[in-house]
């Protein structure tokens, strides 16, 4: 089931409701842009029922395309699918939650998301992408190199010495725009704001949780925070990952219900 939005590139909350017609039904839902065909955001809803989901949508187009399908049936025509139902679409003004951002996290978001909204025509030959002031750098390789010279299957990493973020644009492009943006949010989260909390760059817990803030903070939603996280660690269920997995679903439900602002640690 397909419904296009008229969103004029202005952020917004789209509530949708999905209703399975059959038990455990997989159903997928993905946002993206008609125009340049690059997909913003995706979910999936395991039902046995009705379900409300909440689309935020920081970034979007002036038309926004949100398409929900089944696992097992793929994209279907609008009404061929008989075993769910996509309805009641309603586009709300965008909800952030109570975050304090400072001025450093307020240019870093921004300069992220214009990067993962222009990614597909940049050019990854090793250019070098500023933030406006030029405090905030990533470099864009096709695919990233260990110290060594061999490539390496992952998405970015930032250096502990000067705080730069080198992206691979393979991978990259594999990820939804809202991933894109969950992923170097991790990033800035162990560079720039672990060592105001005390932490040491490398800590994986501080960057989740501390990417995770400034994320929610700027309108972007839990489930592809999640989803970022899942895909960059498909294949490696570690008991350190649940315990993240785990870890980052609690506290984010601390800064939905207001009981968590990042105040004393903004840039």
């Amino acid at each position: 089931m397909k419904f296009i939005i008229d969103t004029k590139s202005t952020p917004v909350d789209i509530k949708l409701d999905l209703v399975s017609l059959k038990p455990e039904n997989v159903i997928k839902t993905i946002v993206y842009d008609p125009i340049t065909n690059d997909c913003l955001l995706e979910r999936i809803d395991v039902l046995s029922g009705g379900k409300t989901v909440i689309l935020k949508l920081p970034v979007n187009g002036k038309k926004t395309i949100i398409e929900s399908f089944t696992q097992k049936n793929g994209r279907q025509p609008l009404g061929k699918d008989k075993s769910f139902e996509a309805k009641n679409i309603k586009v709300m003004p965008l909800k952030k939650y109570s975050v304090d951002l400072g001025s450093g996290d307020i240019e870093f978001m921004e300069f992220i998301k214009n990067f993962s909204l222009d990614l597909p025509t940049l050019d990854d030959s090793s250019s070098i992408y500023k933030s406006p002031s030029g405090k905030f750098k990533i470099v864009l390789f096709p695919k990233l190199k260990s110290y060594s010279g061999e490539y390496i299957n992952s998405p970015c990493m930032v250096g502990k010495k000067t705080g730069t973020i080198e992206v691979s644009k393979d991978y990259f492009m594999k990820l939804t725009v809202s991933q894109r943006i969950a992923t170097l949010s991790h990033e800035y989260g162990h560079f720039y704001k672990n060592p105001l909390m005390g932490l040491e760059i490398g800590d994986e817990f501080g960057a989740d949780l501390n990417g995770l803030t400034v994320y929610l903070g700027s309108g972007y939603g839990l489930s592809e925070y999640l989803n970022a996280f899942k895909k960059v660690f498909k294949g490696a269920r570690t008991d350190q990952n649940r315990s993240r997995y785990d870890m980052m679903k609690k506290f984010a439900h601390k800064i939905q219900e207001g009981q968590y602002f990042t105040k004393p640690y903004n840039l």
